[in-house]
């Protein structure tokens, strides 16, 4: 990855930076929806007495603040990826393509808008996300990220989320 940099003399200048070995996600085909319907002659099971989750849009992820079994989705400029999220940044990972892996991985941060800086620990629109599975020597490394989506498992106790903690 190479970095510009602006010297005194105003030149710009091309120095190399050291990002952790990752690999590009390849465009996925289209996802079709699923038939939530119920059949005929079946009935719907009654609502559940509470709300539903709430869905959160974020600029930025910071990952610190994740709990055990919050969901996270990513959509990127070539496909989605859905994260449920355990204990010290595993989670199982679900990305849209159906010949792509899943399973259990570690969600690890991801790089700036510009793609010159990685940001361990977080998340940011614009950038790409990291993952790594722990059997691979190389983390997988997402296109550009359009939006980010969190639910917590748990009503959380900053409204803002976890984008609101922290700075990159």
């Amino acid at each position: 990855m190479i970095a510009m940099t602006h010297p005194e003399n105003g030149v710009l200048q091309r120095e190399p930076i050291s990002l952790p070995l990752l690999r590009p996600v390849s465009k996925p085909p289209s996802i079709q929806p699923r038939d939530i319907q119920p059949k005929a002659g079946e009935q719907s099971p009654a609502p559940a007495p509470a709300s539903p989750p709430t869905v959160q849009s974020l600029q930025k992820l910071n990952l610190d603040l994740l709990g055990s079994g919050d969901k996270v989705v990513l959509r990127t400029a070539n496909s989605t990826y859905n994260f449920e999220m355990g204990e010290n940044h595993f989670c199982k990972v679900v990305p849209g393509k159906s010949s792509a892996r899943s399973g259990e991985a570690v969600l690890m941060g991801g790089t700036n808008a510009e793609a010159s800086e990685y940001t361990p620990n977080r998340i940011l629109v614009g950038g790409r996300a990291a993952y790594q599975f722990p059997d691979e020597e190389s983390a997988i490394l997402t296109s550009a990220v359009k939006s980010i989506f969190w639910v917590a498992a748990k009503k959380p106790a900053c409204a803002g989320g976890p984008s609101h903690q922290g700075s990159t």
